[in-house]
């Protein structure tokens, strides 16, 4: 004689719906945000590895290696063989797009510090006199001091709270990886 199955009880299925709801609403925004700053995280560290090696390119081939920033999607990097400052045909260039979700850019409001803390950012791709293009020398040191911030497309106009920054020092060739710490002053660890 077979065994007769007996239906789930109206309460039982009602709380398995209610908790599979509860993780979804408290679920879902956090692994979205997670999501988002891992995506950030991620396209920082491949501008700072693609930096270290145009700085490391100068130093070995001996001759300048040119940064571009171009827009708020992407980035040129060229070496200079003959020295003339200019992408000439044959020389070996490599053009990096940014992840589609993000670009160079800040939060006028609310606006933060720059990675100095000296004064509020202004613009994305900030390298002073030298605008958007930098420079490696063959001795390692970089054209210029500056900095360039990458924000979630979504986040512009709503939060700086996953925005990173790359700071980078001409005068030593030092480039490193900061994140917004609201609150902090300066506001970049």
């Amino acid at each position: 004689m077979a065994e007769e199955k007996k239906p789930l009880p109206v309460a039982e299925i009602v709380t398995g719906v209610l908790i599979v709801i509860i993780l979804i609403v408290f679920a879902v925004p956090r692994l979205m945000n997670w999501t988002e700053g891992s995506v950030i995280a991620n396209e920082a560290t491949k501008l700072y590895f693609n930096l270290e090696t145009a700085k490391n390119t100068a130093i070995k081939n001996k001759h300048k290696v040119w940064v571009a920033f171009l827009g708020t999607s992407g980035y040129m990097i060229y070496e200079d063989v003959n020295g003339n400052g200019i992408l000439d045909n044959g020389e070996p260039t490599r053009k990096i797009k940014l992840h589609p979700d993000l670009q160079f850019g800040i939060n006028l409001e609310p606006p933060i510090q720059n990675v100095w803390g000296t004064k509020t950012i202004s613009h994305p791709i900030d390298f002073g006199n030298d605008g958007e293009k930098i420079f490696f020398k063959p001795n390692g040191t970089i054209s210029s001091t500056g900095a360039v911030y990458l924000i979630a497309k979504k986040d512009m106009g709503n939060s700086n709270a996953d925005i990173r920054a790359l700071k980078i020092l001409g005068g030593n060739g030092e480039i490193s990886i900061l994140k917004i710490s609201p609150g902090d002053s300066p506001p970049w660890k």
